[in-house]
């Protein structure tokens, strides 16, 4: 009886596909990274708020596109892996 659950247990962890982990991983990693960029564009808005100046409106720009990125590489990532 003890040696089948210790078969079982050996069959179990062999049959781990490291290739299944790493597709796991890399998705957390890019939602990680979405959540990076939701808080880059808060902070440019907050710097905004306390700094006029004439790069305002370029920086949200590059912020909202940076987001619109990090969005659509873990989307494609989703549908590709």
């Amino acid at each position: 009886m003890a040696n089948n659950f210790f078969d079982q247990l050996v069959n179990s962890l062999l049959s781990i596909q490291i290739w299944g982990i790493a597709k796991v991983l890399i998705l957390l990693v890019l939602l990680l990274y979405l959540v990076f960029a939701i808080v880059v564009i808060r902070q440019v808005h907050l710097m905004r708020r306390v700094l006029n100046g004439v790069l305002g409106w370029p920086l949200v720009t590059v912020a909202w596109i940076h987001l619109g990125l990090a969005v659509s590489v873990l989307l494609l990532a989703i549908v590709i892996l």
